[in-house]
């Protein structure tokens, strides 16, 4: 059974395909859209038509002028243009997919935005790209951090050796720090609910991009958009026509602002819970900016690599169990 565990984030679309127990690919687009012409006389593999526009989707679309490109950083963009980066990952997985669809498709949304499961359920349950009609068999939406939470229990830090310390009875605070969304939750003597999820928009490392933006503006009176100051914020280097230049000092300056906010908000949100935790878990792709270390009183667990992967992770994983039941 074909298992396909789709985070659909507003930074990146991190996919992994699996096949019962084996994963078989795992890989990420950027999500990020550009809106272009269709040309008639001119094939473009690139192009995805999709209700009577043309598109580039992921890093394609950082080709096009920055004016052209949709930041994907509220639910109604990302609901709509769901369906593009769908397309755009069975694209990419034709080759391991032979023709067939995924038997499951499992995704998520934030805590904070999981009221609209429903509807983001039936946008990416069925449509059409490029004059093909998709439809998926059976789809799960999940909240984010949960798909996090199973690749914790199975994998803890290390992916993709198994967990060997048994955390059964742990109890921590798991943060998945998103592109645009801080979901966080609560775990004691290993187990959690969905309860005691909490989403908060607009706390993710996009805080970061919107301060590179702001510095490019600042000394180069460019307009970028996220996208592209999530590109400066990976490599530290603004391209500017042939000139190159370095901000990763400024960067790295703007990093520690935002950890040293995020464990302040931490410590409002759960206060004197905290004593009662072993650790913090962060994953996502904002996690990669920590260290497993001692933060104050703290003790910070992190992934030795694939952070942003965590979810779709767990979400395959979900989807595994799910499929053992209803066979």
């Amino acid at each position: 059974m074909l298992i396909l565990g789709l985070d659909i984030g507003y930074g990146s679309t991190k996919c992994i395909l699996m096949e019962n127990d084996q994963i078989l690919k795992k890989f990420k687009i950027e999500s990020v859209i550009g809106i272009t012409q269709k040309n008639s006389y001119i094939k473009d593999s690139r192009t995805f038509e999709y209700k009577d526009h043309s598109y580039y989707v992921g890093e394609d679309a950082l080709s096009l002028p920055s004016e052209n490109l949709i930041d994907i950083t509220e639910y109604k963009n990302l609901a709509y243009y769901a369906p593009l980066f769908i397309a755009k990952v069975l694209k990419i997985l034709e080759t391991d997919l032979q023709g067939k669809m995924p038997d499951i498709l499992v995704s998520g949304l934030s805590k904070a935005q999981i009221q609209f499961s429903g509807h983001f359920r039936e946008a990416i349950s069925s449509f059409d790209v490029n004059e093909r009609h998709y439809e998926f068999p059976k789809i799960y939406i999940i909240p984010q951090g949960a798909g996090s939470k199973l690749c914790i229990d199975k994998y803890g830090r290390d992916f993709p050796n198994p967990q060997r310390e048994f955390t059964g009875n742990s109890s921590y605070i798991g943060v998945d720090i998103g592109f645009s969304t801080l979901d966080m939750f609560r775990v004691v003597d290993g187990k959690t609910s969905a309860s005691v999820f909490e989403g908060i928009e607009h706390e993710g490392i996009m805080k970061i991009a919107s301060k590179i933006s702001q510095l490019i503006k600042e000394k180069h009176n460019r307009e970028i958009s996220l996208h592209e100051a999530k590109e400066i914020l990976d490599t530290g280097i603004y391209k500017l026509r042939s000139n190159q230049y370095d901000y990763k000092s400024d960067i790295d300056n703007i990093k520690k602002e935002y950890i040293i906010n995020l464990m302040k908000l931490i410590e409002t949100k759960y206060g004197k819970i905290l004593d009662k935790c072993d650790f913090i878990f962060l994953s996502g792709g904002g996690s990669a900016f920590f260290n497993s270390a001692k933060y104050e009183d703290n003790e910070i667990r992190v992934p030795k690599s694939n952070y942003e992967y965590y979810n779709a992770l767990g979400m395959a994983l979900f989807g595994l169990e799910r499929s053992k039941l209803t066979n």
